[in-house]
């Protein structure tokens, strides 16, 4: 696992949002990489940043569509494993898996290199697990409940964060995109993630 003062200085999503400029020509490069078919529908694009401070000893840990600081007795336990990757391939966020059938790789090293080299060593861009899809009008919205130390994912209606809230755009999934050309493959904004004005981060 990590150290927790690497993992507290990680950019907030705030920062992150800022410095990642001109998208349009990184989902471009990008996405002929993580269209292949070996790569494919396995991992997502992401906004690398940190939703909470860490406490020694302590890793980011989702159970479900919960991801709260855990005290990992075991950083070897099977069922718990990386979920968001730098990208330079750093994990620094984990999720537990119930059955052996959950367990996904994480991105091979040529995955790793190639990204690395189109985006830098020192990119806000990471990658991550391919959340699950949702219909259509709907996103994965993702929130902290500061009291807590939670980070909770939640499927809900585009646009319906609270009033005043601001919205960043976290995390892309390849879609095909088909029309008179032929058919490519491009990004498409899969989660955001809403920041209550009243807590100023995240």
């Amino acid at each position: 696992m990590l150290d927790h003062d690497w993992y507290n200085n990680l950019l907030t999503v705030q920062e992150a949002d800022k410095a990642f400029t001109d998208r349009p020509q990184w989902f471009s490069r990008i996405a002929p990489l993580l269209g292949r078919e070996e790569f494919r529908g396995r991992y997502s694009l992401s906004l690398v940043h940190r939703h909470v401070i860490l406490q020694p000893g302590e890793a980011m840990v989702a159970t479900g569509p919960v991801t709260r600081p855990e005290t990992l007795i075991d950083p070897d336990d099977p069922n718990i494993i990386p979920s968001s990757w730098t990208a330079t391939g750093i994990p620094f966020e984990w999720k537990r898996v119930e059955t052996p059938t959950g367990i996904i790789p994480p991105p091979t090293q040529e995955l790793i290199r190639e990204f690395s080299k189109i985006v830098g060593e020192d990119s806000v861009l990471g990658l991550s697990l391919v959340q699950d899809p949702v219909p259509d009008g709907k996103i994965w919205c993702e929130r902290i409940d500061h009291g807590q130390r939670h980070h909770i994912l939640e499927i809900k209606p585009v646009g319906s964060w609270p009033e005043g809230a601001e919205v960043f755009e976290t995390c892309w999934t390849l879609k095909s995109s088909s029309g008179r050309a032929e058919p490519s493959i491009v990004f498409s904004l899969h989660c955001v993630c809403w920041v209550c004005k009243v807590h100023g981060q995240n």
